[in-house]
Order: structure tokens, then sequence, then C-alpha cells
């Protein structure tokens, strides 16, 4: 049974409590609950429990400066997004009196948790490639600056039956500020992202590569290589969202080895120009992020909408669109019981590279048939069918095991099922094997200080069946 820390998880946080007045003496002011209650000013903000992090850095991601008036709203929505940075287990507030009549001192207490953590972890086998294995890490408090820095790898050697053949291996690395000043500008978001990808994608007439049975090195494939990257930059529009702009720059290699197939025996390839070419592509991402825990929210949503485009006028040798939307709401139910709904719609235009498209085995919880999905959008599966149509929609069912001090913070248990329909083209019909219509899932999911680990049972379904 394979182990996964899916990046979405990797942030494991606690759930924001509302605003408590907690004073030190009777004398203390409690926050308004009315406007017609007395107002008060924020003669200064005191940040307690901080050992590695800097205070200039918390203190820049408050939404409630000293000579404000107090205002409960601001400090909830204050705590929530310290939260969300997880950089810390626990954020709580209270009031203490101030220096003059009117004037309060807003105390942050901050429990600062482990900021580098285990975002992925890859362990599997398949029929193309006997074992492989990969990890990610994940600083996202580097250096005490508010700096987000991570690098992952995936490693699988040469494919099956092919001892003399290239390596296959996926490596990514990433630094992100979520907040950068410059000069008088606004808050700015900026990110860069550097990739190397080497693989190996059968063309086979059937997804299972059926005709090559335990003679793989026979089976047609395309081989490739990537090297590129992505520089980003946007700005924030509210405390909960980000608007991108960036940049990719990608070098690719594709050559197409038939082996000893015969002409019955090769399909089509996925799409991908022979020889040298240059990717060259402008992305632009909007995102909205109110969950009030990553690890296991009680309430929030998430959407998030990307398009990219690529064109031989800016330099690229493809011309293609691609739109993709996500989304996703978190319920409460009661005696702490969650509900999660997901969707997704995604549709490319034009000659877009394979990587380009959806793999439909990325978004189900496993697949019928050879399809798995991929391991830092590396393919080790003997699938190699990539759609321009995306429909995903789903909903999880949680029910929280334990809260403890312990290494195992937190678990709770997961109960999913999803429905994904994908096509090649427009108007083409569900084709139910580049589809999987439904998949389901029972996953134990743990909270611990190096990362957060999901235990699934879709993953042995997809490994063993």
């Amino acid at each position: 049974m394979r182990l996964t820390l899916p990046a979405a998880l990797s942030l494991a946080l606690l759930t924001a409590l509302p605003v408590a007045a907690r004073p030190q003496d009777a004398a203390a002011p409690s926050v308004p609950a009315t406007e017609a209650a007395p107002r008060y000013l924020v003669e200064r903000i005191d940040l307690e429990g901080l050992e590695e992090t800097r205070a200039s850095e918390v203190r820049r991601r408050l939404l409630i400066r000293p000579g404000e008036l107090l205002d409960e709203g601001r400090v909830l929505l204050s705590r929530l997004r310290l939260l969300q940075l997880g950089w810390f287990s626990r954020v709580e507030s209270r009031v203490e009196r101030g220096s003059a009549r009117g004037q309060v001192v807003l105390v942050f207490q901050l429990v600062e948790r482990n900021t580098l953590v285990v975002s992925d972890l890859f362990l599997g086998s398949t029929p193309a490639q006997r074992l492989y294995g990969g990890l990610g890490l994940t600083e996202q408090n580097f250096l005490g600056m508010g700096l987000g820095l991570s690098g992952a790898a995936v490693y699988g050697g040469a494919p099956a039956e092919l001892p003399g053949a290239p390596h296959r291996f996926s490596a990514r690395a990433s630094l992100y500020d979520a907040d950068l000043e410059l000069g008088g500008l606004p808050t700015l978001v900026a990110g860069v992202t550097g990739l190397w990808i080497r693989g190996d994608e059968l063309s086979c007439t059937d997804p299972g590569c059926d005709a090559f049975d335990g003679h793989l090195e026979r089976a047609p494939r395309l081989r490739y290589e990537r090297l590129g990257g992505e520089v980003s930059l946007g700005i924030r529009p509210g405390p909960f969202e980000r608007l991108l702009g960036g940049l990719r720059l990608e070098r690719v290699d594709g050559s197409f080895l038939p082996g000893a197939a015969g002409p019955a025996q090769v399909g089509t390839p996925p799409a991908l120009r022979l020889g040298g070419s240059a990717l060259v592509a402008f992305t632009g991402t909007y995102e909205r992020d109110t969950r009030d825990d990553l690890f296991f929210p009680a309430g929030g949503g998430r959407f998030a909408a990307q398009v990219t485009f690529s064109s031989p006028a800016v330099g690229s040798d493809y011309e293609y669109s691609r739109w993709l939307l996500q989304l996703e709401k978190d319920l409460s139910l009661p005696r702490g019981h969650g509900l999660r709904l997901v969707a997704a719609a995604g549709a490319v235009q034009g000659d877009a590279p394979f990587f380009e498209r959806f793999y439909a085995a990325d978004w189900a919880y496993f697949s019928v048939g050879p399809a798995l999905g991929r391991a830092l959008e590396l393919n080790f599966s003997t699938d190699s069918r990539y759609d321009a149509l995306l429909a995903m929609g789903g909903a999880e069912y949680a029910v929280p095991l334990w809260r403890s001090e312990g290494i195992f913070r937190r678990g709770y248990l997961a109960l999913g099922a999803r429905a994904v329909w994908s096509a090649a083209r427009s108007r083409a019909g569900r084709d139910p094997l580049s589809s999987t219509p439904l998949s389901a899932d029972a996953a134990l999911r743990l909270d611990t200080p190096v990362g957060s680990f999901n235990v699934s049972l879709a993953y042995a379904l997809d490994n063993f069946l």
C-alpha cells in the first residue's frame, strides 16, 4: 500500500477559533459586540511565542495595525491568514488594557510548528517500470523570512526490459514569496520554478500494450526530455486572493522509437514535435482560498482559474490555449464531521504538447485499466492517452478520529467518490478506456510534524487490480 502526500495537504493547520477576549484583570476591555458598544483604539500589537520567525514577517501579514480601531472581524481574519501560512500550529488572540483610557493592547499568542515538511512521497511499481520512488521537501518559512522553498524528485531508472536506455526521472524546485515588498509598490506575489523531466510514453494500439506483454522493450514509444521553468508575478486583491501572471520557457526534445512493432501494433504517439522544440507560454491565474484548515477544513473553500496561451508570435513552436477551473467547498457537519465538495473543468484548443493536456487518471481516486496517476508529471504506466476536455465532480466525507500532542497529532478517515469524464476532442463522446467514470476511496489521513500522510485504499486497488 502506498503512502502519498498530496502537496495541497502538506500544510497542517488548526481550525481558526472565534476571537476571545481574555482580560488580564477586571479593567481590561473586551472586544465590542455591537456598534453601540465603546470603541477602543489599538495602542500596540504584541507577539508572543516567536523563536524562529521574524516578528516583522508576522506583523506585515496582519490585517490590523496600531492606531486603528479594534475590529473583531479583522482580528479573526488576521488569525486565519497566519494559520494559512503553515508556520504556526495555533494562533490565539486576546486584548489587554492599554496605557490610557480607550486604548488596548492586542496580543497574538503563537505556537510555532516545524516548517520543513515532506510535501511528496512516491513509491510504486508498474509493468513499464519495475520500481520507482521519489521525495519532496518544502520549507514554508525559509530563514524566517517568509519565503517558500521546495524541491521534489522522482527516479525510476531505465524502463523495463531496456537496461541501456536513458533513465527516467523528474525534478522540480521552486522559490516563492507570497508577500514581496518593493519600495512603495503594493504587496506583490512572486515565484520562480525550474523543472527537468526525462521520460518515455508508450505508443501501443491498446492502452495496456497487451501485444508486448512481458516484452515491452519491443513496444513503440515516444522518448522526450523537458528542461525549463516559469517566472510569475502578481498582486493580492484581497487577503485571501492572488492574481498572477507568468512566463513559461521550456526546451523540449522528442524522438519516436518504433521498437520491434509491426505497423498494426503502432498507435498514435502523444502529441509532441519531434526533434528539438521551444515552448513559450503566458499564464494567468486567479485564486481565492478561504479554507480555515488545509488539513481538515471546517469551512470556507477554494476557487482557482487558470488560462495559458502559447503562440509562434512569441517564439513558441506550439500554438494553443488551455483553460482550467477548480472549485472546492468545505462544510462543517454535526459531531465534528466534515464534507468537502470538489469540481473541475478544463479544455485545450490547438496543438498543445501532451503534457499540457489532461491525463484522466490524475483526477480520479483510481483508474479502471492500466492508467495510473502520474508522479511529478512523469507517467510510469503503459497508458499514454492525453485528452483535450475534462470534467470532474466529487465529494469526500471526513470523520475525525483523534487529536493529540504526539507524533500523529491528528487523524481522520476520508470516504470519497468522484466522477471523471475526458475526451480527446469535442463531440467525440465518452471513451471508456481514456476516462474513469467513477472511482472511490477510503483513506486514513495523518497530520504529523513533518507533513500530512495519506494511506489510500484506492492506490492499492490501482496497483494490485
